[in-house]
């Protein structure tokens, strides 16, 4: 394994998510011990992850009540890499990978392993999402990095009290969508509030040392989804085909955002 995450030598990338989402399994516990069994040799330590619902009205919050449902996470033996099962699909997530390919490798076999255990699933939706750390050098700018026309920070931060803003931007593709948003503040950045709750060994880019709270940085989470118009059969050789896609079209968005000299620091290959 090397550092970063991903093939290049100096990748921004803090933290990978994929997600098969499918119809609901209710009777997902009859299954567990066989996906237990069936995942750990390769994902040896297991959690099993509990929910709540918050019931609130217009008064406020109101109580919290334990949800019936539990999902399963399966995670290597470093615990950078994990499999969670859940009873509306499944999500592979990472901290450290050589590359995509080894990344997708991992989703791949998952999603086999799904579907030989559990017969009649349906998906509906499909996510891969990359999130980026960006962190200059001192003295210069996330924008000497990223294309200046993300910036969502203007001069109104005598009012508002805060260096922190986002801007977002959601190009409609075949089939789904390309969501790009950028997080321009200062100091350590951190994952965005969905993904902020999880059990996996940080990254390093999430423990930079030495990082100076005014030091400007910037987050780019980019996140293909693809919908399906009607239910179809989780099929591994769909799962492939449309991964190997959203893949390519979050690869071709990065490339065209990063600057001459983010190639440069962060060895593009």
């Amino acid at each position: 394994m090397t550092e970063s995450l991903g093939a290049w030598t100096n990748a921004p990338l803090a933290y990978v998510l994929a997600e098969v989402r499918t119809e609901q399994v209710s009777d997902l516990s009859e299954y567990k011990a066989k996906l237990s069994a069936a995942f750990r040799s390769e994902y040896p330590i297991q959690r099993t992850l509990h929910s709540a619902k918050f019931v609130a009205t217009s008064t406020g919050l109101q109580h919290v009540e334990p949800d019936q449902e539990s999902a399963w996470e399966f995670a290597t033996p470093d615990n950078h890499t994990a499999i969670i099962i859940r009873p509306h699909g499944l999500v592979l997530h990472a901290t450290k990978y050589n590359d995509s390919v080894e990344f997708l490798r991992r989703l791949y076999s998952a999603v086999d392993v799904v579907t030989k255990e559990i017969p009649a699933i349906y998906v509906n939706r499909l996510g891969l999402r990359y999130v980026d750390f960006i962190i200059p050098h001192i003295g210069e700018q996330p924008e000497d990095y990223i294309d200046r026309r993300l910036n969502p920070v203007v001069p109104i931060v005598e009012t508002t009290g805060t260096p922190r803003a986002m801007s977002l931007a959601v190009y409609p593709v075949t089939n789904g969508a390309l969501t790009l948003r950028y997080v321009r503040g200062r100091g350590q950045p951190e994952l965005p509030p969905d993904l902020a709750t999880f059990a996996l060994e940080k990254s390093p880019l999430m423990k930079k040392e030495g990082l100076a709270p005014d030091q400007p940085t910037a987050i780019l989470d980019t996140d293909r989804v693809r919908e399906f118009g009607k239910r179809e059969p989780l099929d591994s050789a769909m799962v492939r085909r449309e991964f190997t896609s959203m893949r390519g079209d979050i690869s071709n968005a990065f490339r065209s955002l990063i600057t001459e000299h983010a190639r440069k620091m962060w060895g593009a290959k």
